[in-house]
């Protein structure tokens, strides 16, 4: 008999600080296992992806290729490579409202990484200079991971899906130690893999965009990701309009997002998609974006807020998904 057969089921939670905010590992397992060397493939794990995609760190790669201001080719990590190759993807099929191109525009806004002050309102001018500087069709990716910016000055902002990515690689490291039952956590988007601890999956809490406590609905996660956007998160006061300045800016306009979406919760097999459509959706607005997700069977859930309530609507997949049986709601 496997010596695992006869041990009795542990959980096992690890945690630090990445990418600005926090990350959880949790584990279900008869496996005999050492944590610690567990806790530093993690932390290796996502070291080592920070320093492919953050845009804040000088050592990242994405640092680098942003720093470069020519159109010669930059030969990319592989992982960097995908990363693009998939925002490519949801870049056309959301009509252009998720776009990595569009640094140089929320480093005018002052959610980027250069030195701008974050009470700083840019003019409409400026907006429309720093939208010349974005573009998918401004960044080419060729064989062999080579990316070259056919615009000197484009820069990239991965920070829409690198943080889905991060989960999903670290998934993968769980998977390659052999477990079967894991949750993990960064920055409050997760992916849950098995049955969780009682059989339907990792009961997870989501946002509606709400300020209060006890707001969070509980769904079960099982093989499934799920990633929140909101304009709740990280706003600004602006004095050329009623509502706040949010961090989320519309690729289309190179203006914060003004809709009534306090929050999108997005779900999917991966994180990386979970991440990237909770940003594309919150941007789109409500009546596109739940287009959107009727189009593609995208699993969302969008918070709106209207006389200062949180309305609630579901794609037809989130219903079909959570609400069948009415347990979770």
């Amino acid at each position: 008999m496997d010596q695992n057969e006869t041990q009795p089921i542990t959980f096992t939670e690890l945690q630090g600080n990445a990418l600005g905010s926090t990350w959880c590992v949790k584990v279900l397992t008869k496996q005999i296992f050492k944590e610690d060397e567990l806790r530093n493939d993690v932390i290796q794990k996502i070291e080592n992806a920070e320093k492919i995609f953050s845009h804040w760190r000088p050592d990242s790669e994405l640092y680098q290729f942003n720093a470069s201001e020519n159109t010669l080719p930059f030969p990319s990590n592989q992982d960097l490579y995908n990363l693009l190759k998939h925002a490519e993807w949801i870049h056309q099929k959301s009509q252009g409202a998720f776009d990595p191109t569009l640094g140089s525009v929320v480093n005018l806004w002052g959610f980027g990484p250069p030195g701008h002050s974050r009470s700083t309102i840019p003019t409409d001018l400026q907006i429309e200079e720093a939208l010349k500087q974005t573009g998918m069709q401004n960044i080419e990716l060729l064989p062999n991971r080579i990316v070259r910016k056919k615009t000197p000055g484009i820069q990239l902002d991965l920070s829409g899906s690198a943080k889905g990515e991060i989960i999903d690689q670290v998934c993968r490291l769980l998977d390659r130690w052999n477990f079967k039952n894991y949750l993990v956590e960064i920055g409050g988007e997760v992916r849950a893999y098995g049955k969780g601890r009682k059989g339907s999956g990792w009961v997870v809490g989501v946002e509606n965009g709400s300020r209060q406590p006890d707001t969070l609905v509980s769904v079960p996660l099982r093989n499934y990701a799920v990633a929140t956007s909101g304009t709740y998160r990280l706003n600004k006061p602006n004095p050329q309009s009623s509502r706040k300045a949010s961090h989320l800016i519309d690729p289309r306009t190179g203006y914060p997002i003004d809709n009534t979406l306090v929050a999108v919760n997005a779900f999917a097999p991966t994180a990386r998609d979970a991440d990237a459509w909770a940003t594309a959706l919150m941007i789109l607005g409500l009546k596109d974006g739940m287009k959107k997700a009727e189009e593609l069977d995208i699993v969302a859930r969008f918070c709106e807020s209207k006389k200062e309530k949180i309305i609630i609507s579901y794609s037809s997949a989130y219903r079909r998904l959570f609400l069948s049986e009415n347990q979770f709601k």
